[in-house]
C-alpha cells in the first residue's frame, strides 16, 4: 500500500536578501525565551521546498531533520544550510515544529553539494544574532567552521564518514586523487577541531576517531534511522520493479546499475529500474541507457518530494545500490522499512546496517547482482522473507525515535547544555 501522508511544512517564505534574518529572530525572541535554543549547522545539501512539501538532496540533512524533530517538543531548534537554488536568496519553512533557513549560494564540488562563502557569512550572522545554547555542526567541515562561529555555546560535531578512512576501490583516478586530498584536509580539519561532543553515525568513525587522539568519553554514536510511521511495510509491489535513491556521483556509480538491468531483462523483459535523485553523473547515467537501449526499462525522476518518493519505494520489489563508498545508508533503511529487499554492494556501510543478519545480498560483482535480482523476483516466496526480516530489523534497530533518544541521553546531557552560560 503505497503511503499518501504529507508532510507537515509551513509554506516556505523567501526573506529577499542578507538583512532579513535579524527580523526573524527579533520578532520570535520572546517564545525562544522559554525554551533552549539548537542551531544546527549543514553545509551541504539543503532542501528542496515546492509548495508544502520537501524533499532532501543527501542523507546528512535528513539526519539532521529527522533526529532533531524528535526533541522539537523540549528545543527551539533552527537548521542552517545553504540554498540548493542557488539564487543566495533567504527561505524559511518549519516541518514538525523545526525551523529551516536556506540561505547563500551553493555548488556542486566533485560528489558534494555544498554552500559557498556567502552561505558561511549569513550564518555566522546568525548565530551570532541567535545566541544559541547549543550549536551543532552536521559534517566535518560544519564541525570545523564551528571553530570560528561566535564563542558561548556547548558545541556538538556530527560526523558521518571519513573519506581518509575509506577503502573504497574501483574509484575512477579523478575521485582517488580527491579523496586523498580530502582525507588530507579531513585530518587536519579534526585536528584543529574544538568540539565539546562529538555524535558519530557508526562505531567505524568512532574507532577512527579514536585513533585520532578524540577522547573515547566524548564520543556518541548515535546511528540513522526511518520513520516506521512514515514508511509503512508494504506486502503489494509492482512485479518487477526496482529502485535506486540518492545522489548520481562518481561514488555511487549509478550508471553501474544499468548493466545489471539489461541482464535481468533478458528473463524479465518488464523489468523497471526507477532512480530517483540527481547529480553531476546524471549524463553519463542517461548515455548509459541509451547505449544499452534500456529507455523503457529505466526511469529517472530527479529528486522527488518525501511523499512522492514513498510511494514509488513502497510499490518496489527490490532496492539497489552498487556504492563505493557509504557512510551508512539512509534509503537502504528506508527501503527495508517498506519490504523492498536490497540488493546492495558489499561494503562496510551496507553491512553495518545488515547487521549480520537474513535481509537481503551483499553482492561484489555486476553479474552476481543481476543474478540476484533475477531470483528474488523469480520468488516472491523468498522475497518476502527477506522483506519481512528487514522490516523488525528496522524496527529494533533503526529507528529515529531511537537517534533522538540516543541525542537527548548522551549528546545532549552535560551540565553546560542543561545551564548554559
Amino acid at each position: 500500500m503505497a503511503n499518501k501522508m504529507r508532510l507537515k511544512t509551513e509554506p516556505s517564505r523567501s526573506l529577499g536578501n542578507d538583512n532579513s534574518v535579524c527580523p526573524l529572530l527579533k520578532g520570535s525572541s520572546r517564545v525562544m525565551k522559554r525554551t533552549k535554543r539548537i542551531v544546527l549547522i549543514n553545509h551541504t545539501g539543503g532542501p528542496i521546498i515546492k509548495e508544502d512539501e520537501l524533499a532532501y538532496t543527501e542523507g546528512g540533512l535528513a539526519h539532521a531533520l529527522s533526529a532533531l524533530t524528535g526533541l522539537a517538543s523540549d528545543y527551539d531548534i533552527t537548521i542552517l544550510c545553504p540554498d540548493f537554488s542557488g539564487n543566495k536568496q533567504i527561505h524559511v519553512t518549519k516541518y514538525r515544529g523545526v525551523n529551516i533557513i536556506c540561505m547563500g549560494g551553493s555548488r556542486w564540488i566533485k560528489w558534494m553539494h555544498a554552500g559557498g562563502v556567502s552561505f558561511c557569512r549569513q550564518a555566522n550572522r546568525y548565530i551570532k544574532e541567535a545566541a544559541p545554547d547549543i550549536l551543532i555542526g552536521n559534517g566535518i567541515l560544519a564541525s570545523f567552521l564551528l571553530r570560528f562561529a561566535p564563542k558561548g555555546s556547548f558545541r556538538i560535531g556530527i560526523i558521518h564518514h571519513l573519506y581518509h578512512a575509506s577503502h573504497a576501490s574501483n574509484v575512477g583516478s579523478s575521485s582517488k586523487y580527491a579523496m586523498r586530498v580530502i582525507g588530507v584536509l579531513e585530518k587536519a580539519a579534526l585536528r584543529l577541531t574544538k568540539l565539546d561532543r562529538i555524535g558519530v553515525i557508526s562505531p567505524m568513525v568512532q574507532d577512527v576517531l579514536a585513533e585520532e587522539g578524540f577522547c573515547q568519553d566524548k564520543i556518541v554514536v548515535v546511528g540513522n534511522g526511518v520513520n516506521v510511521e512514515d514508511y509503512p511495510f508494504s506486502v503489494n509491489k509492482t512485479p518487477y520493479s526496482l529502485i535506486y535513491i540518492g545522489r548520481l556521483t562518481e561514488l555511487k556509480r549509478v550508471s553501474s546499475l544499468i548493466e545489471p538491468i539489461s541482464i535481468v531483462r533478458n528473463k524479465f523483459p518488464e523489468v523497471k529500474l526507477h532512480i530517483v535523485g540527481d547529480g553531476p553523473k546524471r549524463e553519463e547515467v542517461r548515455r548509459k541507457i541509451e547505449e544499452l537501449g534500456l529507455f523503457r526499462n529505466v526511469s529517472m525522476h530527479g529528486y522527488l518530494p518525501e511523499r512522492e518518493k514513498i510511494e514509488l519505494l513502497s510499490s518496489s520489489a527490490v532496492y539497489v545500490s552498487n556504492s563505493i563508498f557509504e557512510g551508512f545508508g539512509i534509503p537502504l533503511v528506508e527501503a527495508m522499512a517498506t519490504g523492498t529487499v536490497p540488493v546492495v554492494s558489499d561494503i562496510e556501510g551496507h553491512r553495518f546496517v545488515f547487521q549480520d543478519d537474513n535481509v537481503g545480498y551483499l553482492v561484489k560483482s555486476t553479474e552476481e547482482m543481476a543474478t540476484k535480482i533475477t531470483n528474488l523476483l523469480g520468488n516472491e516466496t523468498e522475497r518476502l522473507r527477506l522483506a519481512t526480516n528487514g522490516r523488525r530489523l528496522v524496527e529494533q534497530k533503526w529507528t529515529w525515535a531511537k537517534v533522538a533518544q540516543r541525542y537527548r541521553e548522551s549528546l545532549l546531557t552535560d551540565n553546560l547544555v542543561n545551564n548554559p552560560r
